[in-house]
């Protein structure tokens, strides 16, 4: 065929195996000028091996067979057609000139290049390989582009030792590493869709500064040989989990973009050296792993993280090193959260981390009335040691406000202008430095503030002005309902029916802070929700109300399970204290309770003296257990109206047998039944005394 003159027409060429049994036949183009071609306008059923060594043009979408482009000479060009081939290979010296932007050259079973094969790919053009590649050549030594798309329907086989610049992933049944791996990616993997399979054994290489860009329906199986200085980017919809493609701690990225809509979730630490870039959240910690030690580094020390959307933050631990030397703000986990020396500079530290846990009460007593996040801050020096005092910095602190949308509104209702930053200490909540008004950014939904100097590390919150101050109230009370030998039953706790926010019911409703109280887990040995009641005056005069919780043991509790009630607001002075049950009748003191420092840590028993009550024992139910007698408040009150009547015995036949969180269920076991009938007719026609 090397006398093949230039311009011959093939029409539906046809080269393969005849009857005489020959051996595979091959066309083969030897030219010894570049303006020889091959043409052919028809359909070329290749059974063979089809050798081009010169300038080929084909008319053809597809060429079945072998198809070897194989012009072997230094300083010429071979240009390729981007045609679809059954198998396709390339050898030779000849640069192999991939140049048609408008389709990819696709290679269905087979795509191979030889160790001294190099290539030239337009920018904006591709190779796509459906079935095994192996690449041993060079993809455009001079550049920094030139994809390769793995895009089979079939688990693809991957090896060579060649350099590939761009390489994707986009097969949903995967592709797999073979027989010892051993290419390098220089630019870019893309890991699109489906699973990269890879061992240490079966292996590839990352090169220096490459980037990684993986979306949620891609993953790759073990960590490749990571270069220095890569990044790695997260895209599309969906909350991506990190894998073996984010370097371990010890190798430090360039950059990490979270670009996908729903964030990126850690499994393991990370240090940026570069760019932080977030349009979403970064969890290094979720509410299943906040125990884990996962911290995000960023060591640039004059470039703060980038947050493009409200909702993006790092959750959990965020370490910031090089602390800038310019007295300007160190950002954290947002853009409200920061870190400012005073004109001492930073005395000596030379790392911080922040972790900041959003929608997450503090874990101290007296945290109730706080605003749902955490903020715990630790340093240490040039020489590693920790450093929790003598700072002087300011304390830059958001918080999202979103009073329209509770599910995500951290302020709970509390009164902004009251808000300061607070430190948590042995002695309990204190304020932290000096903090200004909080301000709002109602466009992104937050609030946020500043406290200046703040000396000490630690545990820290943002709570009310007072609260550092606030009272406290020791109570017992008992229900009659769930009295059983000698304390309460807590069979709705047990049974995962008493609700994590009080219900939007009475007493409940007394409370304007009701709907932003959320607990979970319940505490242990927790009966039900009450409601505590301070006036001032028996009927009219100031009131305050505070949800709580009654225990089995009758204490009365702050939503920790086990500290006093916390009165943030409430100034000292005598108090007539009432008690509100959603299916007992509500009680209240004879007289002023005095509450105050002094007071505040006696225990007002409201269980084993009934003159204490206003009513005395008709406003009570008198419980006797081995011969000693104890008083409750009254069981029965099913519509929660103050009295016990026809209509509550009414509501008990229409509720019987309902299992749950009902009113109904006076003895609180989570079943309507008899015994809930009975607690209500034995005390038929009594009221409570209280006056609403």
């Amino acid at each position: 065929m090397s006398n093949v003159p230039a311009g011959i027409r093939y029409m539906g060429l046809r080269v393969g195996m005849g009857k005489m049994g020959w051996g595979v036949v091959a066309l083969l183009l030897a030219l010894s000028f570049a303006q020889a071609q091959l043409r052919s306008e028809g359909v070329i059923y290749n059974r063979g091996t089809l050798v081009i060594k010169g300038n080929a043009v084909v008319r053809q979408d597809t060429l079945g067979g072998k198809v070897v482009f194989a012009w072997d000479r230094e300083g010429v060009n071979q240009y390729v057609p981007h045609k679809v081939y059954e198998d396709v290979r390339f050898v030779g010296r000849t640069r192999k000139m991939l140049l048609d932007t408008t389709r990819p050259l696709v290679a269905l079973r087979y795509w191979e290049s030889d160790s001294g094969t190099t290539f030239r790919l337009a920018r904006g053009t591709a190779v796509v390989a459906q079935g095994e590649a192996a690449h041993w050549g060079i993809i455009n030594p001079e550049f920094l582009y030139g994809r390769v798309i793995l895009q089979g329907e079939r688990v693809q086989g991957l090896w060579g030792r060649g350099l590939y610049r761009e390489l994707e992933l986009d097969n949903p049944a995967g592709a797999e590493v073979r027989h010892g791996g051993g290419f390098t990616v220089s630019t870019l993997l893309e890991l699109k869709r489906g699973l990269l399979r890879n061992s240490a054994a079966d292996n590839f290489r990352i090169a220096d500064s490459a980037l990684i860009v993986r979306t949620p329906e891609g993953a790759i199986a073990a960590a490749p040989v990571f270069g220095r200085g890569i990044g790695v980017r997260y895209v599309g919809r969906g909350r991506i989990e990190s894998g073996p493609e984010l370097p371990p701690d010890s190798v430090p990225v360039r950059g990490l973009w979270v670009e996908n809509d729903s964030g990126l979730v850690l499994r393991s630490s990370v240090t940026v050296t570069d760019s932080l870039v977030l349009r979403a959240p970064i969890w290094t910690e979720t509410g299943a792993d906040s125990a884990g030690g996962l911290v995000l580094t960023y060591t640039a020390e004059r470039t703060d993280p980038l947050f493009l959307h409200p909702g993006a933050e790092v959750i959990g631990r965020m370490r910031r090193t090089r602390l800038r030397s310019d007295g300007q703000p160190v950002v954290f986990n947002n853009p409200y959260t920061y870190l400012q020396p005073s004109q001492s500079g930073w005395r000596g530290l030379a790392s911080i981390e922040m972790r900041v846990l959003p929608q997450r009460q503090p874990w101290h007593p007296q945290s109730q009335r706080k605003v749902w996040r955490v903020f715990q801050v630790r340093a240490w020096d040039t020489a590693g040691n920790s450093v929790t005092q003598g700072l002087g910095l300011r304390f830059g602190y958001g918080w999202r406000y979103l009073p329209g949308d509770p599910e995500r509104d951290e302020t709970r209702g509390l009164p902004l202008p009251a808000l300061v930053l607070q430190r948590w200490t042995l002695d309990g909540w204190f304020a932290a430095g000096r903090s200004v008004p909080p301000q709002l950014d109602t466009l992104a939904g937050w609030a946020y503030a500043y406290a200046d100097e703040v000396y000490g590390t630690g545990d820290f919150a943002i709570g009310l002005r007072e609260d550092s101050r606030a009272l406290q109230l020791w109570l017992a009370a008992l229900l009659e309902g769930p009295y059983r030998n000698g304390s309460m039953a807590d069979d709705l706790r047990q049974r995962g029916w008493l609700p994590e926010t009080p219900p939007e019911m009475y007493p409940y409703t007394l409370d304007p802070m009701r709907p932003y109280i959320r607990v979970s887990p319940i505490p242990d040995s927790v009966v039900d929700w009450v409601v505590i009641e301070l006036r001032t005056l028996l009927t009219g005069g100031a009131r305050y109300y505070r949800t709580a919780f009654v225990r089995r043991d009758g204490r009365v509790v702050d939503l920790d399970g086990k500290s006093p009630i916390t009165l943030p607001g409430v100034e000292r002075g005598g108090y007539y204290v009432a008690i509100h049950h959603r299916n007992h009748l509500a009680i209240i003191t004879a007289e002023p309770i005095e509450i105050s420092p002094e007071t505040q840590h006696r225990l007002l028993a409201l269980t084993d003296d009934p003159s204490r009550i206003l009513g005395g024992a008709g406003a009570l139910r008198a419980l006797r257990h081995n011969g000693r007698t104890v008083w409750a408040m009254i069981g029965g009150d099913v519509n929660g109206d103050g009295q016990i009547n026809e209509e509550d015995r009414r509501l008990l036949q229409q509720w019987q047998h309902v299992e749950g969180y009902t009113n109904a269920d006076t003895d609180l076991n989570g079943i309507v039944t008899t015994r809930d009938f009975n607690v209500s007719w034995n005390n038929r026609e009594r009221q409570s005394v209280v006056v609403r």
